[in-house]
């Protein structure tokens, strides 16, 4: 139960971090343009979600404040 409290909380400090608007909706738009190609080639659903997280971590990391 602790382990569950504390990712949590985690969670929710990042949610408070400056520039996650923004990175949700650069997240959103680089993720659905990977879901198109991604689904016209044919790529597993699982394997698309990883895609994704990298995707995700790097549109964060070019976005100033970004985390």
């Amino acid at each position: 139960m602790d382990a569950l409290k504390a990712t949590l909380g985690n969670k929710m400090d990042q949610k408070a971090q400056p520039g996650d608007s923004v990175e949700g909706k650069a997240d959103d738009a680089v993720n659905s343009g990977i879901d198109q190609a991604a689904n016209s080639a044919g790529v597993p659903q699982q394997d698309d979600h990883a895609i994704n997280d990298v995707t995700d971590s790097k549109v964060n990391s070019d976005i100033p404040g970004g985390n």
